[in-house]
């Protein structure tokens, strides 16, 4: 359950709708900004804080403050450059050495290189969910990876695996293959990833990790179809992070609360709640009652993963996926500063997610 853009979460803690960083930085520059105009002889070093906390609050996209933009370049300069990750192959799971161990069991989808999301897998999508209700059910904190990987190689051939962090029978269109887990980008094994600012070098391929920002509306799977599709180089990566059901109740609750007092704040005060606002707590009051019917309330990631030989052709492939996904209605995140973590988060298992 989810709505149509992915910039963040539902989860994500707000201060009167405000992300807390740029509440706090907001309330910093009111401070000292009222403090020098009514205190007399105020310091210079007052009104530059003020000028400096005012740029950090402003937009610099769509989802992240200028402050959050300085706050990845500084990490990642900071950070080493060679990272490892391990795959090992065990008689039924995957294990993913990353940010610690993660074992997943691996099913690969019989008799289809790819999954169909236009309709005619329509039943296996419905099993799919009905497993996640379960595993919510159980109050059991889980983790599904969906991976379709094409190739542009004779042979191999195009497939979809589902990875799991916990032991449950999958639907019967699926065969349990450890090896199957195991992304096209490595191989099994102890392997090094050199993280520059737009890419991940591996031993075998350059890659550029993108994940999708928002959908347009009402095309959600048409846009998904044309991306498994069209470029033989293209990984969709899938994260579906199943909320027991004890703690979605609670997320919903929380959400509701928190955007009706905004909405009761927001018109006490005189201002105008907007229709946006609006649909938005309405949604989330459908949701909170499907969860209490005994829904399941998962959090979401998509990650599209470009491989290539060379860095001049992966820069064109980025462009490439960029071309088709604007067309399909997509707003693609590129991950300047973040492909070391994002390159992790979309493994099997979502080491660290």
């Amino acid at each position: 359950m989810t709505s149509n853009h992915f910039d963040d979460s539902d989860a994500t803690t707000r201060w009167f709708g405000v992300a807390p960083h740029r509440m706090a930085l907001a309330s910093l520059a009111v401070a000292l900004g009222g403090d020098a105009l009514v205190r007399r002889g105020g310091r210079w070093w007052e009104w530059l804080i003020v000028v400096a906390a005012v740029m950090a609050v402003l937009p610099a996209t769509s989802s992240r403050s200028w402050a959050q933009v300085v706050g990845v370049e500084v990490r990642h300069l900071v950070r080493r450059r060679v990272r490892w990750i391990s795959l090992e192959v065990n008689d039924e799971t995957l294990s993913v050495g990353s940010h610690g161990t993660q074992h997943v069991w691996c099913y690969e989808f019989v008799h289809c290189g790819r999954l169909d999301l236009s309709g005619r897998d329509i039943t296996l999508a419905r099993r799919l969910g009905r497993m996640a209700e379960s595993l919510a059910a159980s109050d059991d904190e889980a983790h599904l990876t969906l991976r379709v990987e094409s190739t542009d190689r004779d042979d191999e051939v195009p497939r979809t695996v589902l990875c799991m962090s916990v032991a449950s029978p999958p639907p019967g269109e699926w065969r349990r293959d450890a090896l199957a887990g195991v992304p096209r980008v490595v191989k099994p094994g102890r392997s090094p990833l050199v993280v520059r600012r737009d890419y991940v070098r591996t031993p075998q391929f350059v890659v550029r990790v993108l994940r999708i920002g928002r959908f347009a509306p009402g095309r959600e799977a048409s846009a998904l179809e044309a991306l498994s599709e069209n470029p033989d180089w293209l990984t969709v990566s899938t994260h579906v992070a199943v909320v027991s059901a004890r703690r979605a109740r609670r997320l919903t609750e929380r959400a509701v609360h928190r955007i009706g007092s905004d909405a009761q704040l927001t018109r006490g005060a005189g201002f105008r709640w907007s229709a946006r606002h609006e649909r938005e707590l309405e949604a989330f009051r459908q949701r909170e009652a499907a969860i209490s019917g005994g829904a399941a309330l998962c959090q979401w990631a998509f990650y599209l993963v470009v491989r290539a030989s060379s860095l001049s052709q992966l820069r064109e492939r980025v462009d490439q996926t960029l071309n088709i996904a604007r067309a399909a209605g997509l707003r693609l995140d590129v991950g300047t500063g973040v492909q070391g973590d994002w390159f992790v988060w979309q493994l099997p298992g979502g080491p660290g997610w």
